[in-house]
């Protein structure tokens, strides 16, 4: 039987996949069956009810039937009056929304393990050596106990559906379809605190590099997601942007950003956190395009992992789960460490080193009541990604180097 096996690689394929399908969906069962989401902020459900009143004609923006919603299904905390999201994300939970909470919550944890382990496995396609490839196992651990891991599975959120999108985009990228890859990073405009300062940042960068369908697949997507919504419900846009707005203003100087530690060093003195905030965006901007410019040939997968920590850091809200997208510059930092020359042991303890920072920084956020100094991660990730990126650029043009 198994020298049979043997002879048919995709056989153990398909049953890898199976077992990794069912222990997937045991985690998901397990973490969701302990969770008391009645008597908690549950943001899955946030997700599950908009997906299930587009699927009975009715507006997920209207308090009435969105605390209605709420109280149907019997959940005590209400922590909205609407969503807080693009009309169009509510389609994409619409079919979750045909089924129970419970099975619709369960079967997302699960596609969440799955988006978060294709999208590792897209981010490492290309890697040929057996040495860089026993890096995989490193960082997958460094993933397990990564915290913003966690808190995207307990929550529900929808991190990871961003990631793969990123991933994805970059894997289209480097094969030079630059239309579907512009499309894909349109689609994160359905987190447009985040969606916003990527989708431009990246423009810039495509205008820089003259890659006009990328930007064109930019603004298909948009188009069609817009455009979807408005054919649903034509004033979906200006309701969106009443309750966004109002939000933004509720939250703005608690998030884990440059905005946030202003806020916390002024002592929310808006005289001081917006010149203090806007000064070190424009900085970290700056230094974005500083090495742009400085590495005109640097790699797609790169570009992208700096504007993901860069995004992460002068965003107005974000929370510690969006640092999910992390994944990508750390995944490349541990493969510039190791195309480096750094020894082997450096880079594979680089991700749970970054683990333990985040359990730290956790501690004193705890003492402090605050979640902000998390803000240290991103920076520091895109410091040394900027640095290794760099680094390994100007070995590459060195004629000794291996390539």
């Amino acid at each position: 039987m198994i020298g049979r096996l043997r002879k048919y690689p995709r056989v153990w394929l398909i049953i890898a996949l199976i077992i990794l399908a069912f222990l997937c969906i045991l985690i998901a069962s397990r973490l969701v069956n302990s969770m008391n989401y009645h008597h908690t902020d549950n943001d899955f459900f946030t997700f599950w009810l908009a997906g299930h009143l587009v699927t009975i004609g009715q507006s997920p923006y209207d308090s009435a039937q969105w605390i209605q919603g709420y109280q149907k299904f019997g959940m005590e905390v209400v922590p909205n009056n609407a969503f807080l999201y693009p009309l169009p994300l509510a389609f994409f939970f619409a079919p979750l929304g045909w089924l129970s909470f419970q099975t619709a919550y369960i079967s997302w944890v699960t596609i969440l393990q799955f988006l978060i382990l294709i999208s590792l496995a897209l981010l490492f396609n290309e890697v040929s050596s057996a040495h860089s490839k026993l890096l995989f196992i490193f960082i997958l651990a460094g993933v397990i106990l990564f915290r913003p891991v966690t808190l995207t599975l307990t929550q529900g959120q929808v991190s990871g559906l961003f990631l793969i999108v990123l991933a994805g985009t970059i894997s289209i990228w480097k094969k030079g379809n630059w239309f579907w890859g512009g499309f894909l990073v349109g689609l994160t405009i359905l987190k447009p605190n985040l969606g916003l300062i990527i989708i431009g940042l990246l423009a810039v960068w495509l205008i820089v590099r003259k890659h006009w369908y990328g930007l064109i697949g930019i603004i298909a997507s948009g188009f069609l997601l817009v455009v979807s919504g408005l054919i649903y419900q034509p004033n979906w846009v200006a309701e969106y942007w009443s309750v966004g707005s109002n939000k933004l203003a509720q939250t703005f100087g608690g998030s884990p950003t440059v905005w946030g530690f202003s806020a916390m060093v002024c002592h929310n003195h808006i005289s001081c956190v917006l010149p203090f905030g806007g000064i070190a965006a424009l900085l970290l901007v700056a230094g974005l395009l500083f090495v742009f410019i400085r590495q005109k040939n640097l790699e797609t997968v790169k570009v992208v992992a700096l504007t993901v920590a860069v995004t992460l850091l002068i965003t107005p809200y974000t929370w510690t789960y969006d640092q999910l997208l992390l994944i990508i510059p750390i995944t490349l930092i541990v493969l510039a460490l190791d195309k480096t020359g750094r020894r082997f042991a450096i880079a594979a303890a680089f991700f749970p080193a970054i683990d333990v920072l985040v359990v730290i920084l956790l501690i004193f956020d705890v003492m402090l009541q605050v979640e902000i100094l998390n803000v240290f991660i991103p920076l520091i990730i895109f410091i040394l990604a900027a640095w290794c990126f760099t680094r390994t650029a100007n070995l590459e043009r060195r004629p000794d180097f291996p390539h």
